[in-house]
């Protein structure tokens, strides 16, 4: 081999050499993974650009270029919580990002964060005081704690800064809107077409403010015209079948959700838009048929099998609703809609202790979801955890104050609390939203019989009954208000009917045994309750009434018989555990009836009533004072003003030979219901154990003078022979 050939070839080695050592270049290869994630990302394929700004960042940690564009490709995946992490990084790396700071103010302000979103829009104000986006996200902010001038102001400037972004608009409309101030509103959306006549933003905006003012024509009119500016544009055409159903057009809706599905593309709010549409028109067996055919059509879309289920669901085919929830949840264990119907699934099977373990996984997933909230509080409600259920119902409403049945809901456990004013604010509350929100009347006419007036509590049901004639809590309530005016027949007449119209409803003929039973007409109320029982066992309550039923008979053993039998169907029903304490009490079995209400106190251990109750039965019928002493206390915190309560704590304390403090709880107990020869009993025991013998006898002889035959009559009349010996 020739020296020439020999140089050449070592030339193009070094040559080779020297390139690989370029193309390992920490910088140039950080370069080249920014500059191949931007193009990613300008294309859409956001996964693809996480990728390599994730290879950027592991050449160059500290790179706060790298960080901001792989938050920026995390928000395009609406993947929030890694977008919130890189962003903190990089306004750590480079505090001079504004848009960095800005959308982790949005981020601060989507969880609630205020005051961190406020301190970050305020540092790119400092910097920038021009930064119309930093004004904006200031006034969100504002808006978002219903500060509503600051808001006005802060939106104002953003404007003034920067006329072309309809979004300043849109928030400036709102502040003025929430401070009844809807010329103002109507006034600035206006102008928002006006500074761009080709936004379908801004005439969607204005149409949405008629829609709310329910201005119909006009919202019309403002979608037509949207849908004039790009009639591609499937926002516009959705709003219009809203405009309509609203209107009662319901040809034209349904016609245009034909439409909109025969240019569906990939949009699942396009192509469901007429399944939703025969939904919200009650046509529920059309919608169920509608999504089956565009789950044929398109198999791998799970919200079409999703929004199938609950449609499923309403109509009662539950065979078919729990086999597409166990396919969606195979392919997502966690996904909050699947686990939210899984818990309505279970409830109507009346398994509500596994419907609450199914929700409170939906909320754990999606924390924002006020429909999770809302189902879990029903459930909890059912279960008797009313505590629970309340803070689900109020999160619901946090999350969506326009939600009328979260606010029903809560009326009606303030009813059932006996706070009858706030059940009529909320039941008010409730119908502002949606005047034919029978839960609502209901709950309305609970509070009005709370408060002795059966007149309008009866109107109220009547409102319910018009709007759904087969309502049962309407029916039940209707039967306590005429039962309490003597006109109990008029509402079994009802439900008779309702009975021969239905004769397959488990749920009515139960009622009507409820009503029978109401008229002391045992034997009717049997024969109904068996039939209810006969359709479906599962009946609620349909065990316990049976059990009522042969105590009304007064058969305590077949009372017995019948409670265990309605436990056996439903373990988790609080009530049938007390209820049956209660008959194991009536026969002198303490040890049962301490087993039974243990059992009810570990189903719900917040009850105020299962834990004075629990608490007596220790006191009375052997069991650990200080436990009991314990309970009664936990009681006392959520009844603070109630005798019974203070009772227990005084006859506690008695046990355990503090005399001067029982004194003081039992003479409290007196002092709120003078009449209770039992708390007159305690009072005088307490006063001998603390050697004030003179007032001891005073309440003694109350005790006696109140009911001479009362249970405690004959230690009573003893300790007063006693007092009497030992008196000089």
């Amino acid at each position: 081999m020739s020296q020439a050939l020999r140089t050449n070839r070592v030339g193009v080695f070094l040559a080779v050499l020297i390139l690989a050592a370029c193309s390992r270049d920490p910088a140039t290869e950080k370069a080249a993974f920014l500059t191949s994630g931007e193009k990613y990302a300008k294309a859409g394929k956001y996964q693809e650009a996480v990728i390599e700004f994730r290879n950027a960042i592991e050449i160059d940690p500290r790179s706060a270029e790298a960080h901001y564009q792989l938050a920026s490709a995390y928000l395009k995946l609406k993947a929030t919580p890694q977008a919130y992490r890189e962003l903190l990084t990089t306004v750590e790396l480079d505090p001079q990002n504004s848009e960095a700071q800005l959308q982790l103010a949005t981020l601060f302000i989507s969880g609630r964060k205020y005051d961190e979103a406020q301190k970050a829009a305020e540092k790119v104000i400092a910097a920038d005081p021009r930064n119309a986006r930093a004004h904006m996200v200031l006034g969100e902010k504002h808006a978002a704690v219903q500060a509503w001038p600051l808001a006005i102001r802060e939106f104002r400037t953003a404007i003034e800064l920067d006329p072309t972004q309809v979004e300043n608009y849109a928030g400036l409309a709102l502040a003025y809107v929430s401070t009844s101030r809807a010329p103002e509103a109507e006034a600035t959306l206006k102008r928002a077409i006006e500074v761009q006549p080709k936004s379908i933003d801004a005439r969607l905006n204005l149409g949405r403010f008629y829609f709310l003012q329910h201005r119909l024509a006009q919202a019309e009119a403002a979608m037509r015209a949207a849908s004039e500016v790009d009639p591609r544009a499937t926002l516009p055409p959705l709003l219009l079948v809203k405009i309509f159903l609203d209107s009662g057009k319901l040809a034209e809706a349904e016609r245009i959700c034909v439409e909109l599905k025969s240019r569906a593309a990939d949009d699942p709010a396009v192509y469901g838009a007429l399944a939703s549409f025969y939904e919200s028109t009650g046509q529920k067996e059309k919608a169920a048929a509608e999504l089956r055919a565009l789950m044929a059509a398109r198999p791998k879309d799970a919200s079409i099998k999703a929004h199938l289920t609950d449609v499923l669901i309403d109509l009662g085919h539950m065979v078919e609703a729990a086999r597409l929830n166990r396919e969606l949840l195979a392919e997502s264990p966690r996904d909050p809609r699947a686990l939210s119907s899984k818990g309505r699934i279970l409830m109507v099977e009346q398994k509500y202790a596994e419907a609450k373990t199914a929700l409170d996984q939906a909320v754990q997933s999606d924390p924002q979801s006020s429909t999770g909230h809302y189902l879990l509080g029903v459930a909890e409600s059912s279960l008797g955890l009313s505590d629970q259920a309340r803070a689900s119902f109020a999160r619901t409403l946090e999350l969506s104050p326009g939600m009328a049945d979260a606010a029903a809901a809560l009326a009606d456990l303030s009813a059932r609390n006996g706070d009858s004013d706030e059940a009529l604010r909320l039941s008010n509350q409730a119908l502002q939203n949606n005047p034919d929100s029978t839960l609502a009347y209901v709950a309305a006419a609970k509070a009005w019989m709370a408060k002795g007036n059966a007149s309008q509590a009866e109107g109220q049901l009547r409102s319910a009954l018009d709007r759904d004639p087969v309502f049962l809590p309407a029916l039940e309530a209707m039967l306590d208000v005429q039962a309490s005016q003597g006109k109990a027949q008029e509402t079994i007449r009802r439900i008779s009917a309702l009975v021969s119209q239905y004769p397959q409803n488990a749920r009515l003929h139960f009622l009507l045994g409820v009503g029978y039973f109401k008229q002391h007409d045992l034997d009717r109320a049997e024969a109904s309750v068996k039939q209810a029982i006969a359709i479906d066992r599962k009946t609620p309550d349909a065990f316990g009434l049976l059990a009522e039923i042969s105590r009304a008979r007064g058969s305590v053993e077949q009372a017995i018989a019948g409670y265990k039998a309605a436990i056996e169907e439903n373990p988790k029903k609080v009530e049938n555990h007390m209820a049956l304490s209660g008959l194991y009490e009536k026969q002198g079995n303490w040890e049962e009836a301490k087993r039974a209400a243990e059992r009810a106190h570990s189903l719900d251990p917040t009850s105020p009533f299962i834990a004075n109750n629990l608490a007596y039965l220790y006191l009375e019928h052997g069991g650990d004072i200080n436990v009991a002493l314990s309970l009664a206390q936990q009681a006392k915190q959520k009844l603070p003003d109630s005798p019974i309560v203070c009772d227990t704590i005084g006859w506690a304390y008695y046990k355990l030979r503090s005399p001067e403090a029982a004194v003081a709880q039992l003479s409290e107990s007196v002092r709120q219901a003078p009449g209770n020869p039992i708390y007159h009993y305690h009072l005088g025991m307490a006063y001998i154990a603390a050697g004030r013998l003179s007032n001891a006898q005073r309440s003694l002889q109350q005790a006696l003078s109140a009911n001479p035959d009362f249970p405690y009559a004959a230690s009573a009349k003893t300790a007063l022979q006693q007092i009497v010996k030992s008196t000089p």
